[in-house]
């Protein structure tokens, strides 16, 4: 397992040997869990062909009669398929692109001349030069300006992470901002010696670019300034503005499909010099994508009388009557276990290996613990059923990067190559660093509590500026889609994997844990957290959690049960319209579902 940043780091090497143009497919580099497909670009014309440079072909409509020429285009998030729109809002879709909808045989007041999709690849949203909005799928409505009077035309849009927002511009880089979009800044009060023709938004939503047909480039909040064409004499006028998978570079590109490259962007062959049946219109990049991951914490830190010789993690916190009175507010269907034996083990990974879930995140609370015991157990009947096994380094006493560095030798003596280190931020990233160095081989993620420091960014910079690959968020109350967005456009914005997490909910009234209380919605809100990290684009999902029944997170079968102080647990009854027996495995059931689509097998 290579690590993502180095990576990146080589992608103009691994994709410049691959140049696919008009009808040439190209096969897809061989990626093993963890390693990014290399970024490449389409080049969209007029009459619908397809340039490809590094990215494969899936179709076009090419050399087939349009109603109307085409006017734009958008990728997939998962890079293997794109859509297509025309003047007259007819939308073509290639690849694995799902047609929504479109407007073609519609009357519309003024023509169609862009698109954006949602982060997920679930909707898309056309504008029409009045700055009318048309959105499909599950991309949302949030306003338009087709009543507005405009100064001049729009040109053009770019989407918000979150899919709740967007910005429209027009041909005299006037930004007008919906939804969560932010207004920040324009030219709309600025002589320009060219008109502007589109727009990009940044990874992170906190910013955007404007390009003029000139190849002048304007750059506004966290969007950064890496050069343009503005000067400088081109052949023909510049189209659109497209930046990198990770925000950290753009191509420009001209009518006759010469492309321009500025900070990472890397060049990949061009339409420049080529004799072309129509003029381009159009570029989108190609995103890097890991294979789908879903993971899940794991907790096996449980023990028995009969087994362990004492009960471990189900007393506690006032209950020290196990089984029957334990320290959780549901009650498992398998009854208090031994997290040592080998049997609860097997089925535990049976359930999660048929529930989708491809890694198992395993709680390890340093060496010598309980944790660390069965930790070996945990791995072989992982293996077993065909799973994954990472370690969740938790924050044990004395725990500091060099700590971890001699615990990560002992993981990887086990065959391991991932650790998720929990509340990572505090340390000095060059302390971080200098352990990350060690195991280049491994693939590394951290964690924050500081929520403020996640949506900011702040912790994303942290967490490259210490050689961590990935960053997760294990918070069972306080993400919505906006925070997953923020999470994820930062991690993106720094060149790292974003495995955002979900949770089908929050109690812990009987531990005391925490106060806070996160309701089940019978299924509905474990729904919508998946429904939101799709939608902004998550390259792992993690799961908190398969068995933290302390704070009543878990997915493991439970059933109902009412406990010796009076207080009764439903199970899951009621989750997903399912009562007894079948609501029991409710959780796993609905994980399957969820994980097989986003792995792309359903």
């Amino acid at each position: 397992m290579h690590r993502l940043p180095r990576l990146l780091l080589l992608l103009g090497l691994l994709a410049l040997v691959t140049v696919n143009v008009a009808s040439s497919p190209s096969g897809r580099a061989a990626a093993g869990a963890g390693t990014p497909v290399a970024a490449g670009y389409w080049l969209g014309a007029a009459d619908g062909g397809i340039f490809g440079y590094g990215a494969p072909f899936h179709g076009s409509v090419g050399g087939r009669p349009l109603q109307s020429p085409i006017v734009a285009m958008a990728p997939t998030p998962s890079g293997e398929g794109y859509w297509s729109v025309a003047s007259d809002g007819g939308v073509f879709a290639f690849g694995d692109a799902r047609f929504f909808g479109s407007m073609g045989g519609q009357r519309l007041n003024r023509p169609i001349v862009g698109m954006a999709a949602t982060a997920g690849g679930g909707g898309y949203w056309l504008v029409a030069s009045d700055g009318g909005i048309f959105s499909f799928g599950d991309a949302g409505f949030a306003g338009s300006t087709g009543s507005i009077p405009l100064v001049r035309p729009i040109v053009g849009m770019a989407s918000t992470p979150t899919g709740f927002g967007y910005w429209l511009v027009a041909s005299d880089g006037g930004i007008f901002a919906f939804g969560d979009a932010v207004f920040r800044g324009s030219t709309g009060d600025v002589r320009l010696e060219k008109p502007v023709v589109g727009m990009a938004a940044s990874g992170t939503g906190r910013g955007y670019w404007l390009v003029a047909s000139d190849g002048g480039v304007f750059s506004y909040g966290d969007a950064p300034y890496l050069g343009s064409a503005g000067g400088s004499p081109l052949k023909a006028p510049i189209v659109a503005i497209t930046p990198t998978p990770r925000g950290l570079g753009y191509w420009l590109v001209g009518s006759d499909g010469g492309v321009f490259t500025y900070g990472e962007a890397p060049f990949l062959g061009s339409a420049g010099g080529v004799s072309l049946s129509a003029p381009v219109v159009a570029m989108a990049a190609r995103p890097v994508r890991l294979d789908p991951e879903v993971s899940a914490f794991f907790y096996p830190w449980y023990g028995t009388v009969a087994r362990d010789g004492q009960w471990l993690h189900w007393n506690g916190y006032g209950h020290e009557s196990a089984p029957q009175d334990i320290a959780a507010d549901d009650y498992p269907k398998r009854a208090p276990y031994s997290s040592s034996d080998p049997g609860v083990l097997d089925a535990q990974m049976a359930e999660m290996s048929t529930a989708g879930i491809t890694t198992v995140v395993t709680s390890w609370w340093g060496r010598g613990s309980f944790e660390d015991m069965v930790l070996p157990s945990v791995v072989n009947a992982a293996r077993a059923r065909g799973l994954r096994v990472a370690v969740h380094i938790e924050p044990y006493g004395g725990r500091t990067p060099g700590s971890v560095a001699d615990d990560l030798a002992r993981i990887r003596a086990l065959g391991l190559g991932e650790a998720w280190v929990y509340e990572g931020m505090g340390p000095s990233a060059a302390s971080w660093f200098s352990t990350a160095a060690r195991f280049s081989d491994m693939r590394l993620y951290m964690h924050t509590s500081r929520l403020g420091d996640v949506l900011d960014g702040d912790f994303a910079r942290y967490a490259r500026g210490s050689g961590f690959d990935g960053v997760y968020t294990y918070d069972a109350i306080r993400f919505r889609r906006s925070q997953f967005a923020a999470a994820c456009g930062n991690a993106r914005r720094y060149r790292l994997i974003c495995a955002p997490s979900v949770a089908p909910g929050f109690r812990a009234t009987r531990t005391g844990v925490s106060a806070s209380f996160v309701g089940r919605d019978n299924g509905a809100r474990y729904d919508r957290q998946w429904s939101d990290v799709t939608a902004v684009g998550a390259d792992v999902v993690s799961i908190t959690s398969y068995n933290e029944w302390h704070e009543g997170t878990q997915i493991e079968p439970a059933v109902p049960y009412c406990f010796p102080d009076g207080y009764c647990s439903s199970g899951y009854d009621g989750a997903y319209g399912r009562t007894g027996a079948g609501a029991q495995t409710s959780y796993l059931d609905r994980t399957r579902d969820r994980a097989l689509s986003f792995l792309g097998g359903g």
